[in-house]
């Protein structure tokens, strides 16, 4: 049995079998990675209520800037290191890979000192009120202790992806996906100790995952991370971040729509309908995780055989990726629109009031989700090619330039429900720019 990576696959096998093969643990992976977030609602939500499930909201901004820095490092390093590798250029690919190591434990260190000495001047910003305040902060606090390891787990997981190890990426989610459902479970239903339960056990899951990393690289990869490669280069750097930064500010742009979204729905609803926000983004990282799997398990495959000169597998992969995506969208669309009730129960205890909103939420803003499997695929698509201008045209002008106005425009006219009508304007002009 072979355990190591097999790059040589992503230009001779077909490109339905490879696609398959890459997404897969890349859902996998992603979804793991996800519930660290989702989790920790549905066991806040139906054990400790919905004013527990209110503070890990205000608080999911941070763990956001954490996502944020490891997808600028990771889409970056992993797209030079698979068109490294689609060249037959292993010295280069061996030191983007050191490189972005060196950045992910900067960025890890970064976040954790500005969690435990701005702590809650950032949650007062993300929009917690004086009732979440302390429950937020002290979640915020045990999080933050755990960010150097979550940025080194996240870089390091997308560049085994890069290399053509999709299923040890794989493995680096289930590994710290699975101890956070059991301490999940362990210290919030056995032990009681609520919100700070939830962090120390997302926080712990990243130490392991780091260990699962930590093992591949130093038994099966065929690059490998050496200490003389970590000293960061100028041109790396340089070019890392080019690919990097569309979707990264992407993300950035995405932790501003929280923090809009928590500050907006406080003011209409109170920390209930902020509540309801949690419960909305928790069903939207779900419905979107397959459609951004085939994304990621495309990008390797594009990257190489684009680097390889081999075109025509370049448009079958892409052909076949938007097709699969707007499949899984439109199921997910079905499931939104029929069964929004069961959705919402799913992280309540059953408070008539927060079903309302999160109910009409679901309903509202779903409308138009199959149209996003367009832009998802076209964004990854631009990624792997390494075109960043065109990446950031896509990603940012949805989001920032066409977006952002609506949310603040639409809810001056029509309330509560004007935040949730943004969603369907964005998957629209999504769909037109891809």
């Amino acid at each position: 049995m072979t355990f190591g990576p097999q790059t040589d696959t992503m230009g001779r096998d077909p490109v339905g079998k490879l696609l398959l093969r890459f997404s897969m643990p890349s859902i996998i992976g992603l979804l793991a990675n996800a519930l660290y977030n989702i989790v920790d609602r549905i066991f806040i939500g139906r054990i400790v209520g919905a004013q527990g499930l209110t503070a890990v909201t205000v608080g999911f901004p941070y763990f956001g800037l954490g996502i944020t820095l490891g997808i600028l490092i990771s889409v970056g390093a992993s797209s030079l290191v698979s068109r490294s590798l689609g060249k037959g250029d292993r010295k280069m690919a061996r030191q983007v890979l050191s490189n972005a190591l060196t950045m992910a434990i900067i960025a890890g260190l970064s976040l954790l000192f500005s969690g435990l000495v701005f702590g809650r001047d950032l949650l007062r910003l993300f929009g917690a009120s004086d009732t979440v305040l302390p429950e937020a902060l002290g979640y915020t606090r045990i999080v933050a202790a755990g960010m150097p390891f979550l940025l080194v787990a996240f870089v390091l997981n997308g560049l085994m992806r890069a290399e053509g190890a999709p299923r040890w990426a794989m493995g680096t989610m289930l590994t710290g996906t699975i101890t956070n459902i059991f301490l999940d479970w362990l210290f919030i239903a056995r032990f009681g100790w609520g919100v700070n339960g939830a962090a120390l056990g997302t926080s712990i899951a990243q130490i392991m995952a780091v260990c699962w990393v930590a093992f591949f690289y130093l038994r099966f990869s065929t690059l490998g991370i050496s200490k003389n490669l970590m000293v960061l280069k100028k041109e790396i750097l340089t070019r890392v971040l080019a690919v990097g930064m569309s979707p990264g500010l992407l993300e950035l742009s995405f932790v501003t729509l929280l923090v809009m979204l928590n500050r907006i729905m406080g003011s209409l609803g109170g920390d209930l309908a902020i509540s309801a926000v949690g419960i909305f983004f928790s069903l939207d990282t779900l419905f979107f995780l397959p459609a951004l799997g085939i994304g990621d398990g495309a990008q390797p495959l594009i990257g190489y055989n684009y680097g390889a000169g081999n075109m025509d597998r370049v448009r079958r992969i892409i052909i076949l990726a938007i097709a699969s995506a707007a499949l899984i969208f439109t199921l997910f669309w079905a499931v939104a629109e029929i069964f929004p009730v069961f959705l919402v129960g799913l992280f309540s205890r059953g408070d008539a009031e927060l079903t309302a909103i999160a109910v009409r939420g679901i309903r509202l803003g779903y409308l138009l989700l199959p149209l996003a499997s367009l832009f998802i695929v076209t964004s990854y698509t631009f990624q792997a090619l390494g075109k960043a201008r065109a990446t950031f045209v896509l990603q940012v002008l949805r989001q920032v330039v066409l977006f952002f106005p609506m949310l603040i425009l639409l809810p001056r006219v029509m309330g509560v429900d004007g935040v949730w009508l943004s969603f369907p304007f964005m998957d629209l002009t999504g769909f037109l720019l891809a």
